[in-house]
């Protein structure tokens, strides 16, 4: 993509909401099966509604919408997908686990869905469903499944995402722990426009340094869309001026927040391509070594889908 194509939009709006889910309540050992308990399905499933809701009443309705890791219970999957047809984004939200009970693995995945009558800006009343999955369990995720009686594994899912979005750009996505994959971030190194990383973390510090630092080296708009029961949810661009770097920020625990935000397209492109021309640049320089590798878009307003995905598997 190129500066001047003109399927490429001048800015993404966003929808980036943070639930509050409660993990020790939501995944008991003593229940036999990683799966959210009732209490905090219902729960989750209110505040999923809520905020659904309340982007759909901006007045700048947001074109792709960010839920965290984990957020979605397994049961609402239908009843997503009609609110999300009906809002007719996109959205990207992590799912409860995804059991098997003859290997007693829990694999952890997130879920694209994109309304059939995305282009066209009306109601859908169905949608296409793209699956994900994270590769690398966090230490703490590990050791909770084993606690289980009997004991549950991870299933690891080794690919690498890359999603085309048309007008809207490239986007790689990431599961929470795999962010801190240096091997995924050299996969997504100039094929990328946006990095979501959906996210159930509680070092949200260390979240942010590495947003930070990969919105510069692998130069891209860094999102990290996480719980609201840690807070640190943030978008990083590779502004020049450093106050126009973090596009938006939530701190503190056990916030239920749902924002509009924009992110930078077409000019990003430019940049990645070398073309900020600007006298002032708009943006940093392209780190030492970096090729753009993003190829033009095939999507069109015309499209049956306005997202295809390509593969890449870390060895």
């Amino acid at each position: 993509m190129t500066q001047d194509n003109p399927t490429l939009v001048d800015s993404l709006t966003l929808g980036v909401i943070q639930t509050t889910l409660n993990s020790k309540l939501a995944w008991s050992a003593a229940s036999g099966e990683p799966k959210i308990a009732a209490g905090e399905d219902n729960r989750a499933w209110h505040e999923i509604r809520r905020a659904m809701r309340a982007l759909a009443d901006h007045d700048d309705q947001p074109r792709i919408v960010l839920l965290p890791e984990l957020a979605l219970p397994r049961t609402r999957l239908d009843d997503f997908e009609q609110l999300v047809c009906s809002m007719n984004a996109i959205a990207i939200v992590g799912v409860d686990y995804r059991l098997d009970h003859v290997k007693k693995s829990a694999k952890n995945e997130g879920l694209v869905i994109v309304p059939r009558n995305f282009w066209k800006r009306i109601p859908s009343r169905n949608a296409a469903r793209v699956w994900f999955g994270k590769r690398d369990p966090a230490p703490a995720e590990a050791s909770d499944l084993a606690k289980y009686i009997p004991p549950w594994t991870f299933d690891a899912d080794p690919n690498v995402y890359v999603f085309d979005a048309g007008p809207y750009g490239r986007i790689g996505v990431s599961i929470c722990y795999d962010f801190m994959d240096i091997e995924r971030a050299l996969l997504y190194r100039g094929r990328v426009h946006h990095l979501f990383v959906i996210a159930y973390n509680r070092d949200v510090k260390l979240f942010e340094s590495l947003a930070v630092s990969l919105s510069r080296t692998i130069f891209c708009n860094v999102v990290v869309c996480n719980t609201g029961y840690f807070g640190g949810s943030l978008v990083v661009t590779p502004y020049y001026d450093a106050f126009k770097r973090i596009g938006y920020s939530v701190d503190g625990g056990q916030l239920f927040t749902a924002q509009c935000v924009s992110l930078p397209v077409r000019d990003l492109d430019a940049a990645i391509h070398g073309s900020d021309t600007k006298p002032k640049a708009t943006y940093k320089h392209l780190p030492p070594g970096f090729m753009a590798s993003i190829a033009p878009t095939s999507a069109s307003p015309e499209g049956p889908s306005p997202v295809t995905m390509r593969l890449f598997t870390a060895e």
